[in-house]
């Protein structure tokens, strides 16, 4: 759309002391009021080990499955782009964790890393 709406925002956060253990959540809210519109938590159990740049094949499907369950809810309430906790294109491979998403979500995204990965001499 011309007009961005609805912005959602997506993360899984570990159970303290667990690297299995997690949450994940898509929320999304108005560009204007900046209320809550949509909210929802599931807790996951990851299988795939952490390995540093491959954070995708990790956490995608969880992502995915939040996204499609907002799309049966309520279709009026899926999100005009997501800000995803992970990079994007300022990845090695330059297709991050936000890439993956919206290429298999069809919604268009922002890459938020919390950590900086070295590419093309940036490393700071």
């Amino acid at each position: 759309p011309s007009t961005v709406k609805l912005i959602g925002g997506v993360d899984i956060s570990f159970v303290k002391g667990s690297e299995t253990d997690a949450c994940a959540a898509l929320v999304v809210i108005d560009a204007k009021t900046h209320g809550v519109v949509y909210s929802a938590f599931r807790r996951v159990v990851l299988s795939a080990p952490y390995i540093p740049g491959y954070l995708a094949f990790r956490e995608v499907s969880f992502l995915l499955d939040l996204i499609d369950e907002l799309r049966a809810a309520d279709g009026s309430k899926v999100p005009d782009a997501i800000m995803v906790d992970g990079n994007g294109i300022l990845h090695p491979a330059r297709f991050g964790l936000a890439c993956h998403l919206g290429v298999l979500s069809g919604i268009p995204t922002i890459g938020i890393g919390k950590s900086l990965h070295y590419v093309d001499g940036l490393s700071r």
